[in-house]
């Protein structure tokens, strides 16, 4: 069974128009082993997919118009596969991605639950087929519990491999961990256990955030924050995808979407949200104070982190080069926060960087790997307070960054985890022809894509993508007047593991076939 998109485009057809899509092999395995098909259109009123770097599996949602009484007929019950096979058509030189829940090539969604059913009519009733992926499923059943020792990357590979783990079959895409180290799962879940590992896994390439295990149409995913972000020394990888606002774009006469200008063109956009001072200055964001303590040796070290100080030696979305060298841009400027409104400013006066009491945090550092004495990340113990403090601010520098929403036209190449570049416009009175006046300077520029869904409501296929940002473009005004430079780079390689090949084969070479 094939399903053509909007225009009308066969299996093998390119694609002419924006929104086009294939959809084929649409339906239901059931718990016997049978198959029937279910037209899109028709019985499917929507569907919904579903990645987010947050979250270890693909979701997705389908829409049900039932005239035919499947729950009963059918015997749904929970234990039933959903099959499709949703592509762009392909365009000369171009590889063509897809998500591939096809019984032939891909990965069937295991269907989880029955939600919001009702009778419409005499004859119809309508409700929602919630799906994950079937790893997600086998995931509640089973644990993980032995020890593990090595690269924690190659620990992370050998769970969603192993016979006795998740079993996946699906492809792994993981970045080599700089430290190695002994780790126990204590009869966890294979996606707790890979979720406690990440947050102990330090990139070779860069100090940050940790790694993210998550998965979308592609595979499986475990890699840090800054390789999603593409930089390579200190230049970065181009973005995916450059987007600009163009108000109805997508709407009106199909025959008029031509591919090309409006494959990037945002049907609509908003702000979630921009900052929260409040949440940040809670939970450590702008300062925070890590205090490490030895029960063997009866010692203790204290670790104060300073957001203004420390935001430049990590990697973000934004960055800019002056007289060759690089700078990164505060979305939080540093002034001072404890002023009198009725006094004047002082550029003396304290930040809210200059507080680390804000988030106190109490961490152990004793723990003994092949007799020596290792912190919590298998690294020197004298850095590990720092190390924690800097994960502790950029972890919430994602969770609490500004959050912009985009609606454009599908297309099953975009992932989540990949960068793009959105011209944002500039909200004010027309200052000329101007190109400069075009977009506003600060919110414009790169950001990664943390949440996408592909939504396709009977002909018509879009995409929402939800983005964050944890830099901008142009500087706030600063009482200061600091720059703040980027520590020159000492063999910081960090990139794309999606698109290198070569990077690729160093890896299967210096940690072999998993």
């Amino acid at each position: 069974m094939s399903i053509a998109g909007p225009a009308g485009a066969s299996i093998n057809e390119d694609l002419v128009r924006v929104g086009d899509f294939n959809l084929s092999t649409v339906g239901i395995i059931n718990h016997l082993g049978d198959y029937y098909p279910i037209p899109f259109g028709g019985v499917i009123a929507e569907l919904n997919i579903y990645e987010d770097i947050e979250h270890n599996a693909i979701t997705g949602t389908a829409h049900i118009v039932d005239s035919y009484n499947m729950i009963a007929n059918e015997e749904l019950h929970g234990n039933e596969r959903l099959v499709f096979k949703l592509s762009t058509p392909g365009r000369p030189g171009h590889i063509q991605d897809s998500v591939d829940a096809s019984l032939e090539t891909g990965y069937p969604f295991h269907i989880f639950a029955i939600k919001n059913r009702k009778q419409i009519s005499e004859t119809t009733v309508t409700y929602q087929l919630q799906f994950c992926s079937h790893d997600m499923m086998r995931n509640t059943r089973i644990r993980v519990n032995r020890a593990f020792t090595g690269n924690l990357g190659e620990m992370a590979a050998d769970i969603l491999k192993d016979p006795d783990g998740l079993n996946t079959k699906k492809p792994i895409f993981f970045e080599p961990t700089k430290n190695s180290d002994t780790v126990v799962i204590p009869n966890l879940r294979p996606f707790d256990a890979l979720n406690l590992i990440a947050k102990r896994s330090i990139s070779g390439n860069a100090k940050g955030v940790g790694y993210f295990f998550y998965e979308t149409a592609k595979g499986f995913h475990f890699r840090s924050y800054e390789s999603m972000l593409g930089y390579l020394s200190t230049e970065s990888r181009e973005p995916v995808r450059k987007f600009k606002y163009f108000p109805n774009a997508l709407a009106g006469d199909l025959s008029s979407r031509r591919y090309g200008v409006h494959t990037h063109a945002v049907e609509s956009y908003s702000f979630s949200r921009n900052f929260n001072t409040l949440s940040n200055q809670a939970t450590g964001t702008y300062a925070n104070q890590v205090i490490t303590y030895n029960i063997y040796d009866k010692a203790y070290s204290v670790s104060n982190y300073n957001y203004h100080r420390e935001y430049g030696q990590m990697l973000h979305t934004d960055r800019i080069t002056q007289d060759r060298r690089t700078f990164h841009n505060f979305p939080m400027p540093d002034s001072p926060v404890d002023h009198d409104p009725k006094e004047q400013l002082n550029s003396g006066d304290k930040t809210a960087s200059d507080y680390p009491e804000s988030l106190v945090v109490l961490q152990p550092s004793t723990r003994f790997l092949h007799g020596e004495n290792t912190g919590s990340f298998g690294t020197d113990t004298n850095n590990e307070g720092l190390t924690e403090g800097i994960r502790i601010s950029q972890r919430n520098q994602i969770k609490n960054s500004a959050v912009l929403t985009l609606v454009v036209a599908g297309t099953s190449e975009l992932q989540a985890g990949e960068v793009i570049e959105f011209d944002y416009p500039r909200v004010e009175p027309n200052k000329g022809d101007n190109a400069e006046y075009s977009f506003d300077p600060k919110y414009s520029g790169r950001y990664l894509i943390k949440r996408l869904r592909h939504r396709l409501i009977r002909g018509n296929y879009r995409m929402v993508l939800e983005c964050i940002k944890d830099g901008v473009q142009q500087s706030f005004s600063s009482m200061k007047n600091e720059n703040y430079p980027i520590d020159p780079p000492q063999n910081r390689k960090v990139t794309n593991l999606y698109t290198s090949e070569e990077v690729m084969k160093e890896v299967e070479d210096e940690l072999g076939s998993v």
